[in-house]
């Protein structure tokens, strides 16, 4: 969860770290820079390290812009989709069934591997629960759920959010909250009524949370929630 899952890391603990910055480096340079004949790659790097910093929150092209004074919202974009392409990052719409709604809200970043976060990311501090949500969205990725077809988060009425909603056809399949550690109350409380809240708008009964060390099936406000670790999940 920490270190990532590059299988050259694996067997060199000690130099994850310097491999995974130098990785991270080489992608921008010769998969994005080069490729797409970037001139400002140091726009392009400061997008990257910004987004790599704010994985797995919502994200605007326009706000991008302002915050990294660059040059305008159609670059941003551009740039944007330039570190989609190698699958370096990648962006999650907001469930709406209105598809001009969906393609206004922001969306949630999410990047390939937790190794580049801890190795090339401006953080104070870690982070093990957004560690924990992008680790389960790059599973959500092997299993074959496609962001913007079968894969979404969500936001209720009441702006709780649901980290990922799975889409089957047209329907919703299941709603899934991330939570490393369910212990607080106030957290717990937090989790599950808004599960119960997007239930009720989405029409949908299968509702999971997946979190670190903790699993039972628990009731609540007449819906029954399934609470799973995440190496059962």
């Amino acid at each position: 969860m920490r270190n990532g899952g590059y299988p050259e890391t694996i067997k060199a603990r000690a130099i994850t770290k310097n491999y995974l910055s130098t990785l991270f480096d080489s992608i921008l340079l010769k998969d994005v820079a080069k490729r797409h004949k970037v001139r400002n790659t140091t726009d392009l790097y400061n997008l990257a390290t910004y987004l790599l910093s704010n994985f797995c929150n919502p994200i605007s092209s326009n706000e991008l812009a302002v915050e990294l004074g660059l040059s305008s919202v159609a670059t941003t974009k551009k740039f944007c989709d330039y570190l989609a392409e190698p699958y370096l990052f990648f962006y999650l719409p907001r469930f709406n069934n209105k598809l001009k709604l969906m393609k206004k809200a922001p969306r949630k970043v999410y990047v390939v591997d937790n190794g580049f976060v801890q190795s090339t990311a401006f953080n104070l501090s870690e982070n093990l629960g957004r560690l924990f949500e992008n680790q389960v969205f790059v599973e959500l990725l092997r299993r074959g759920y496609e962001p913007g077809n079968t894969l979404f988060y969500y936001r209720t009425r009441n702006d709780k959010e649901i980290d990922f909603v799975t889409r089957r056809g047209t329907k919703v399949e299941q709603l899934i909250q991330v939570c490393y550690d369910m212990t607080s109350e106030k957290t717990r409380k937090r989790e599950l009524d808004a599960l119960v809240e997007a239930a009720e708008e989405l029409h949908c009964d299968n509702l999971i949370v997946i979190t670190n060390d903790q699993e039972a099936q628990i009731e609540c406000k007449g819906k029954v929630i399934n609470i799973v670790m995440v190496n059962q999940f």
